[in-house]
C-alpha cells in the first residue's frame, strides 16, 4: 500500500500484504490503516476548499474495494452515480485523482526494471528492495517548492489477519455519517 503526493513520489508506504488479498482488506488490517483509523498518523491540518470556509479533511482516494471513512473517499456505486450528475461528476474526478498513484507505480516499475518480472528472492529481501526503489523513485523525483521531504514506511510485524475483518470490509453500512458530510463537502 502506498500514499502518493500530485508529483508523484511515495509519502508513506506499508509493505507486506499479499496481492492475492483485497485492496480494502489489507489497509484496514493493515498499521497503515490502523493508524488512520486511531487518529494517530500525520495528516496536515483540515483547510477549506477553493471558495469554501468550513475546513476539510485531508483524504486518501480509494476505489470500490475500500469502505468509506472520513479520511478514506471511495467513489459512488454505479447505479446511484449514473442517476445523478453531481455523484457521476463525483466519481470522474476521484478516479482522474487516482491515476496519479497509478502513474507512480508506472514510473517506479520503468524506472526499476526488476519489477518486470517476478521477484524470486526471500520474502524480507523483497521487502527491503520495494522499500529501496520508493525511497530511491522519490529521491530522483525532482523537487518542487514547498516539498517537505516527508517519506514514511510502515512495517508489518505480522501478517494481518484479514478473514477476522472481512464481514466488517463487506458491510455496506460502514460509511458513518461524518464520512458522508466530508463526501459531501467534496461534491459540493
Amino acid at each position: 500500500m502506498a500514499i502518493v503526493d500530485a508529483d508523484y513520489k511515495f509519502v508513506c508506504v506499508d509493505i507486506g500484504g499479499y496481492g492475492r488479498n483485497s485492496d480494502g482488506g489489507i489497509f484496514e488490517a493493515s498499521i497503515m490503516g490502523q493508524r488512520f483509523q486511531n487518529k494517530t498518523i500525520n495528516v496536515p491540518v483540515d483547510q477549506p476548499l477553493p471558495n469554501q470556509q468550513e475546513p476539510t479533511p485531508y483524504v486518501l482516494l480509494g476505489d470500490e474495494a475500500f469502505p468509506l471513512k472520513p479520511y478514506l473517499m471511495r467513489p459512488f456505486p454505479y447505479r446511484q452515480s449514473r442517476q445523478e450528475h453531481t455523484k457521476d461528476l463525483f466519481n470522474y474526478r476521484l478516479c482522474r485523482a487516482r491515476r496519479v498513484v497509478e502513474k507512480a507505480f508506472g514510473i517506479l516499475s520503468k524506472k526499476f526494471r526488476i519489477y518486470s518480472r517476478p521477484l524470486e528472492m526471500n520474502i524480507d529481501t523483497v521487502n527491503t528492495v520495494v522499500l529501496a526503489t520508493c525511497i530511491l523513485h522519490n529521491f530522483l523525483r525532482v523537487n518542487t517548492p514547498g516539498d517537505t521531504n516527508y517519506f514514511e514506511y510502515i512495517e508489518q510485524e505480522q501478517q494481518p489477519d484479514l478473514n477476522e475483518l472481512e464481514s466488517l470490509i463487506n458491510d455496506p453500512r460502514r460509511g458513518s455519517n461524518e464520512a458522508f458530510e466530508v463526501r459531501n463537502k467534496f461534491i459540493n
